[in-house]
């Protein structure tokens, strides 16, 4: 360095022989992240070739449900393959106790073009620190979910996914039945891929305030968006149920204080006949003459 007519010359703050072994440790690091792709992988094949577990004395299995088709990357099959996976996992649980295992089943489906690629860096990206903090943070019904959100965010239609998430944040119960609001809002749920949790938060601020003032007023808040449903449907009968009754009550009221209030109305009695005279006998009476004597024959006076 020149400067004030006088020179010197400054170390570096590293040695070649620390930047190799920097170099050296980073080459490390990549071959066990590598390391760690080719495990998932063999288990992934591992999980794919065997059947489901056999319990003894275990009870009959249900139907049989398709496996999700193996998925490309493509946009017009990503919702279709995403729903596969839900509805199988949904109907076989006991297949898949720890998030490892669905976790990598569902990656094992991912085995062509650009979902290839999405398998290999989200391999990577389970054996980060983030992975396991950002999954261990959420209820275990909605751990999944965020591997579905990852899917439907690169592979989705962008423009239709916009369109559902506006449909879902401002959807309104207004004056429908919870009933009817109730399928609706499953409807644009189940094509967004939210985690419960998220669906929770959208479908109590859809509900009418005063619903869902009295959901909050429940003890105990239901956890699981299914039985947010059933609460709102139960409250939403009791409510329209009690507005029927008393618009029966004030109707029975009103007639009766009609009843009460209206005057006394006097008994109808029919009109009294004057009393019918003999026409004979008036005919005699008006043809007598002036009273006689029997004895001298004068007017006036009876012997």
């Amino acid at each position: 360095m020149v400067g004030g007519g006088s020179s010197s010359t400054e170390e570096p703050d590293w040695s070649l022989d620390q930047a190799l072994a920097q170099i050296q440790q980073l080459m490390n690091s990549l071959a066990a992240l590598q390391n760690t792709v080719h495990q998932q992988s063999a288990i992934i094949q591992q999980l794919q070739n065997q059947g489901p577990p056999a319990a003894p004395g275990s009870a009959p299995h249900g139907p049989k449900i398709v496996t999700p088709p193996i998925y490309d990357g493509s946009m017009a099959t990503c919702e279709g393959f995403i729903n596969s996976c839900r509805l199988y996992m949904s109907t076989k649980p006991q297949e898949f106790p720890t998030l490892q295992i669905k976790v990598t089943w569902v990656l094992g489906f991912m085995q062509t073009r650009m979902a290839q690629m999405f398998r290999d860096h989200f391999l990577v990206y389970m054996a980060t620190l983030e992975f396991q903090t950002q999954y261990e943070q959420l209820p275990k019904p909605d751990q999944i979910e965020l591997l579905y959100r990852d899917i439907y965010k690169v592979f989705s239609d962008l423009n239709k996914q916009a369109t559902v998430i506006q449909e879902v944040t401002t959807i309104k119960q207004g004056s429908k039945l919870a009933e009817e609001h109730v399928q609706l809002f499953k409807q644009s749920y189940m094509r967004l891929g939210y985690g419960e949790t998220a669906g929770i938060h959208e479908f109590k601020w859809s509900l009418n305030s005063p619903l869902l003032n009295k959901c909050m007023a429940v003890p105990e808040l239901p956890v699981t968006l299914e039985k947010w449903y059933e609460l709102v449907i139960r409250l939403d009968c009791q409510w329209r149920q009690a507005v029927a009754e008393r618009k029966v009550f004030a109707a029975s009221q009103q007639n009766w204080q009609t009843s009460v209030n209206r005057p006394q109305q006097t008994q109808w009695r029919p009109p009294v006949q004057p009393a019918q005279r003999d026409p004979n006998t008036m005919q005699v009476n008006r043809n007598h003459g002036p009273i006689r004597c029997y004895n001298c024959g004068q007017t006036g006076h009876m012997a």
